[in-house]
């Protein structure tokens, strides 16, 4: 039986219904391209179906209600992500990057709006809200750097590279995600075969790196 590591959002407080109602509204509002800053909070009351008031029992700002809609999707999906790589890696390692691809991807389809609103904030106008979309990529790179390091998955890379490479996956694969919520199913397959393919061949051209790079200190330590 594979047991995968727990992770620091497995045990997540649930959100008090106003609260969350409150963050579904959000994310249908500025799942469009809007931003959060642009909302109104009467329209966001009207929105979640609740009384304005309601807004300052559980925010106190919008970028914190942002923000808050930015972690709630991170603290579902980085466990779904560490479960499916720890699986597939029992299952058949060569397997790991695309059943990964594939979880992450019907993930943000599963949670159009909220994966839209995190890409318009990425490069949006609220310094805030830009360190929260950021800091949750972080996150979930650096328990996929844990993930190939405890499972050995590439055990000729030191840990900074392993961070580089899985910082430079994260993010391809999140900025791709724009491209599969707006194309067919076709296509959708296509982009999956892209990413596993990026994947495979960053951490291959690290490990190619990363052995010329011992051949090269073993030719000094001989001169």
């Amino acid at each position: 039986m594979t047991t995968v590591p727990a992770t620091s959002s497995d045990a997540g407080p649930e959100l008090a219904p106003g609260k969350r109602k409150l963050i579904e509204a959000a994310l249908r509002l500025t799942a469009g391209g809007r931003s959060f800053a642009s909302l109104g909070l009467r329209e966001l009351a009207r929105e979640a179906g609740l009384n304005p008031n309601t807004f300052y029992r559980h925010f106190s700002a919008l970028d914190d209600l942002a923000r808050e809609a930015v972690e709630s999707v991170s603290r579902r999906l980085r466990p779904m992500l560490r479960r499916e790589r720890w699986l597939a890696a029992h299952d058949e390692p060569h397997s790991v990057p695309r059943r990964a691809c594939i979880a992450f991807f019907e993930f943000a389809q599963e949670n159009r709006e909220a994966f839209l609103s995190a890409l318009a904030e990425y490069h949006g106008t609220s310094p805030a809200l830009r360190e929260a979309v950021r800091a949750n990529l972080h996150e979930i790179s650096a328990e996929m750097a844990d993930d190939v390091v405890q499972l050995e998955l590439m055990p000729l890379l030191a840990r900074e590279t392993v961070d580089e490479v899985c910082t430079q996956i994260v993010l391809q694969l999140f900025h791709l995600s724009a491209e599969y919520l707006d194309t067919d199913v076709g296509r959708r397959e296509a982009l999956v075969d892209y990413a596993e393919r990026f994947i495979v061949r960053l951490f291959a051209g690290a490990a190619v790196l990363a052995q010329h790079e011992v051949g090269r200190e073993a030719e000094s330590a001989r001169v």
